[in-house]
C-alpha cells in the first residue's frame, strides 16, 4: 500500500505541472500577442500542448486508480485482493472508453468544423516576428496563418513559403494558387489582422 499511495503522490504533483503546463500553452496559443505570446512562439507552444494533453490522460488514470486503491483498502468488503483487481479493472475499461470517445469527438468535430480556429486580433508587426523555418506566419486577405509545418512539405519547395514568412501574401498567393488551395489553407488559421490590409486578392486566379 506504501507504493499505491506514493504513486498518488507523484501523479498528483505531476498533474498539477502538467495542468498549469496546459494553462500556459494554451493561453500563448489563444493570444500570441500577448505578453506570454511573445514569449513563447506559437509552433512552440502548439507543440509543448500537445505533449502535456497525452500526459494528461495516463497520469490522470494512475492518479485516479491509485485513489480507487486508496479508499478499498478503508472499505472492508473492497480489502480483498479480488476485489481490488475487479475495481482495477473496472476503471481501466471506463478509462479506455472515455479516451475513445474523446478522441472520436474530437475527430468528428474537425471534421464538421474543417479546423479549430483561433480567435485571436493580431497586427502586422506582431506577425512579423514570426518570420522564419521555425516559426511561420504569413497574411493571406485579413487572415493570419501559422504556415511552419507546411514548409517541408509545400509541393512548391521550401523556399515559396521562406521568403514570405512574416509578411502580407495575399497578392502571390492567389497568383500561384486556386480555390481549392485556399480552403485547405483554412486549417492553419489562427487569428485575424486589426488593420487595413492591401493587395487583397479574390482568390480566383489558378496556378
Amino acid at each position: 500500500m506504501k507504493r499505491v499511495i506514493k504513486a498518488l503522490i507523484i501523479s498528483g504533483e505531476l498533474l498539477i505541472v502538467v495542468s498549469l503546463a496546459l494553462m500556459v500553452t494554451g493561453l500563448a496559443m489563444n493570444d500570441p500577442a500577448s505578453t506570454l505570446g511573445s514569449l513563447i512562439s506559437y509552433e512552440t507552444a502548439r507543440r509543448a500542448h500537445t505533449i502535456a494533453s497525452y500526459l494528461f490522460i495516463p497520469l490522470f488514470y494512475v492518479h485516479t486508480a491509485a485513489g480507487l486503491l486508496v479508499i478499498a483498502n478503508r472499505t472492508e468488503r473492497l480489502k480483498t485482493g479480488k476485489a481490488k483487481r475487479a475495481l482495477v479493472g473496472a476503471w481501466t475499461v471506463l478509462t479506455v472508453l472515455l479516451v475513445v470517445a474523446g478522441f472520436t469527438a474530437f475527430g468528428t468535430g474537425r471534421l464538421a468544423l474543417g479546423s479549430v480556429q483561433a480567435t485571436a486580433v493580431l497586427t502586422l508587426e506582431e506577425v512579423a516576428k514570426h518570420s522564419n523555418e521555425n516559426d511561420c506566419w504569413v497574411v493571406v486577405e485579413n487572415r493570419v496563418y501559422n504556415v511552419t509545418s507546411l514548409i517541408d512539405t509545400h509541393p512548391g519547395g521550401r523556399d515559396a513559403i521562406l521568403k514570405y514568412c512574416g509578411t502580407n501574401a495575399t497578392e502571390v498567393f492567389f497568383l500561384e494558387h486556386n480555390q481549392n488551395d485556399y480552403e485547405a489553407l483554412q486549417a492553419y488559421y489562427i487569428g485575424t489582422i486589426n488593420e487595413p490590409i492591401v493587395n487583397q486578392g479574390n482568390g480566383t486566379e489558378k496556378s
